[in-house]
């Protein structure tokens, strides 16, 4: 083999090495780049989701302040399911007279648009038509247990004054469901009263039972267009103490987490700040709401209040005078290891 050979041999196995250095150091910085790529897209996309978690966290909690009725929140979880993708759930229990009764999981799944998905659902009506004997019943669609219902006063006089009754729903007899309670002993029980006009707080906190706990205070309705059926499930107000005292508190000082929706001050925050509104035949349930409120708790009027205890207690609320209307809510056994706070 002569020098040129040789030469030649080096030159090509040179550029052979040349090329494989190249072919290394190009797949090393397409791998670099391609993981400093995804990095960078997994940060904007977990920012992006953090976003959506504090917007809908904050929407959890203006929820569990104005569509609350004796319904609360014990704990909240979020869960990111895949990059563009989370989960965030919710435990609520209602407060029977110091009994702890479960209730239905509230759950949203958020992607990078907003929620995709909720496990809200509305209540199963029921009137006289289906189940005999009954004027109108709200059940729970996922435990079948009983919702307490509010009644419009306003409405069937409204419904009077219109000429053209085709697309309306027909009023509802008032309910007075208490009195039945008298065959449930040893149980204690949930009631919906819905008052014959609206009552200062300070006056409703004097004129109930002392026997009963005041658990929720509903605003009522500034449109009379709204339907007793309709409306089942849209009530806005406020949850009192858990303590037996039935008290509300005007405004609670110095909240350090600024989602956090609490009191009566807390209502009217709460109202303008609702992302998804509630429209019911197409009137703006937030905006109705805000139309009855006034400067401060001690002028605040409500128009029913939802209350518990012994069965034998609340069966004697349909003889008082400002009763409009009692829908019974969900009823439980008195434990013998627990006594009730009235």
């Amino acid at each position: 083999m002569n020098d040129n050979q040789n030469f030649e041999r080096i030159i090509k196995k040179e550029k052979r090495k040349k090329l494989l250095i190249t072919a290394v150091i190009s797949s090393i910085v397409t791998v670099t780049i391609g993981f400093v790529a995804v990095m960078a897209t997994t940060i904007i996309l977990g920012k992006q989701m953090d976003v959506q978690a504090e917007k809908q966290i904050n929407q959890f909690n203006i929820a569990d302040l104005i569509y609350s009725p004796n319904i609360r929140s014990t704990s909240q979880r979020y869960r990111l399911t895949a990059m563009t993708r989370a989960t965030l759930s919710s435990d609520r229990q209602k407060n029977i007279d110091g009994y702890r009764v479960a209730y239905p999981e509230k759950k949203v799944i958020l992607n990078l648009s907003g929620p995709e998905s909720s496990s809200e659902t509305s209540s199963n009506i029921y009137k006289n038509d289906t189940i005999k004997n009954i004027n109108i019943m709200a059940a729970n669609p996922k435990t079948g247990q009983k919702e307490p219902i509010f009644f419009n006063r306003a409405y069937p006089n409204w419904y009077s004054s219109q000429k053209n009754k085709d697309k309306l729903m027909s009023p509802i007899t008032p309910t007075h469901e208490a009195k039945t309670l008298q065959a449930l002993p040893n149980t204690l029980g949930e009631v919906a009263i819905t008052f014959d006009k609206r009552y200062r707080y300070e006056d409703i906190l004097k004129m109930m039972p002392h026997n009963i706990m005041i658990n929720y205070y509903w605003l009522g309705f500034h449109s009379a267009a709204l339907d007793t059926s309709s409306h089942v499930g849209c009530y806005v107000g406020l949850n009192a103490k858990d303590d037996g005292s039935g008290k509300l508190n005007d405004q609670f000082a110095g909240l350090p987490d600024k989602t956090k929706y609490n009191d009566y001050q807390g209502l009217k925050k709460a109202l303008k700040s609702q992302i998804n509104r509630k429209d019911v035949d197409h009137i703006d349930i937030a905006k109705d709401a805000e139309k009855q409120l006034v400067p401060s708790l001690k002028t605040a009027e409500f128009a029913g209040v939802i209350v518990t205890g012994r069965t034998e207690n609340l069966a004697k609320l349909d003889q008082l005078p400002y009763t409009y209307a009692s829908n019974v809510g969900i009823t439980t056994p008195i434990m013998p290891y627990q006594s009730p706070i009235k």
